[in-house]
């Protein structure tokens, strides 16, 4: 197979340093705002993002290791097939999550519904259709 290079648009700024204190979904952080840090390069590409509005976020689980076919679910629920899961040791340690934007200012978005580590590497944002 070839060999598949994405690059980070940008990085998740949140409270969150180690994955044990972190909400196991995005709808878990309540009121929390963490903050989406993209490279200006894509200013034009959030040209059309607003407040309130819901987003796909896609990251990279840049501290998972390895992986397991079958994993507790939510951590420490029953047994359930990875990819029946959110977790985050995967054979492509690729996250999915819907955050709700709060405020636009430049090239930082804050958000709420913040399930990622500080430091996290955004892949990509679309659009909830």
């Amino acid at each position: 197979m070839d060999e598949i290079i994405f690059k980070p648009i940008g990085y998740i700024k949140s409270p969150y340093e180690d994955v044990h204190d972190m909400p196991k979904a995005p709808r878990e952080s309540g009121d929390l705002v963490a903050e989406m840090i993209i490279d200006e390069q894509y200013l034009e590409s959030m040209s059309s993002m607003e407040a309130g509005e819901e987003y796909m976020v896609l990251f990279y689980f840049h501290k998972s290791k390895g992986f397991k076919q079958r994993v507790p679910f939510r951590g420490d629920g029953p047994i359930k097939g990875l990819f029946s899961t959110h977790a985050p040791n995967r054979p492509n340690p690729i996250g999915v999550s819907t955050i709700k934007i709060e405020e636009i200012d430049g090239n930082v978005i804050r958000f709420k519904g913040v399930d990622m580590l500080n430091g996290t590497p955004v892949l990509d944002i679309k659009d909830i259709i």
